[in-house]
């Protein structure tokens, strides 16, 4: 890996990565652009660090094992994308500049436009990438912290109530709630800073010859699983 690095990515390779990651390269449970946006909200707005071989490979697929890709090359490719688009995310929840009214404008949640009776609701694929991510928040940080109010509040903004409620029928108050969680996850992610919880750094994004040969079969496999390349994403 080289030194971390923070490059934006462009239009063209957000739009690679949104058609890579439904494309027949990846695993078939793969997560897509929204669900992927919600779940790495959560892994930024974590109190504490999540290495990223612990979050990296629930991207690919919610087994635990072998994750299969259309290529050593695709791997790589897809790891830069998401690792970079990792890099977006912190870096835009962590903007501070606001509105006139003082919310924060550097970051929102992005969503799939829903317009069938029998697509999910708009935002419910990002909630259930956060939720995702939520769940890989170290288990002991409600110890780690000086306080939890606020953020209990915000993490119920943003996931819901443990009762069940029901979804707003119209697109206009579906976005409307999406926009309030994303401006949850902003304050969620303020508030560990006011506690003096370290910021989060950028991931370090590979940028060698093996993006574009793929990773050397004894190598370990960088989709995070800790196995060897031959014995994972490279298996026969």
């Amino acid at each position: 890996m080289t030194q971390a690095r923070s490059i934006p990515l462009t239009e063209d390779e957000l739009e690679q990565l949104e058609e890579l990651l439904v494309s027949d390269e990846v695993p078939a449970d793969c997560m897509n652009l929204e669900m992927l946006d919600g779940y790495l909200a959560a892994i930024v707005a974590s109190p504490l660090p999540i290495p990223v071989e612990d979050w990296l490979p629930a991207v690919w697929t919610a087994d635990e094992g072998e994750v299969g890709f259309g290529s050593g090359s695709t791997l790589q490719k897809a790891i830069e994308l998401v690792l970079r688009y990792y890099n977006d995310q912190l870096a835009a929840i962590a903007d501070e500049e606001g509105d006139e009214e003082g919310e924060a404008e550097g970051w929102q949640p992005f969503c799939y436009a829903q317009g069938g009776d029998d697509d999910p609701a708009i935002g419910e694929e990002w909630t259930n990438g956060f939720e995702q991510g939520f769940e890989m928040w170290p288990v002991e940080w409600p110890d780690k912290v000086s306080d939890t109010a606020i953020a209990e509040e915000l993490l119920e903004l943003i996931l819901g109530p443990e009762e069940e409620v029901s979804v707003p029928a119209d697109a206009e108050a579906q976005l409307a709630e999406l926009e309030q969680k994303g401006f949850a996850v902003q304050h969620l992610f303020q508030n560990w800073r006011a506690l003096g919880l370290p910021v989060p750094e950028p991931v370090a994004v590979s940028a060698t010859a093996a993006a574009k040969s793929g990773p050397g079969r004894n190598e370990p496999c960088p989709c995070g699983s800790g196995k060897k390349y031959k014995k994972c994403c490279g298996a026969a």
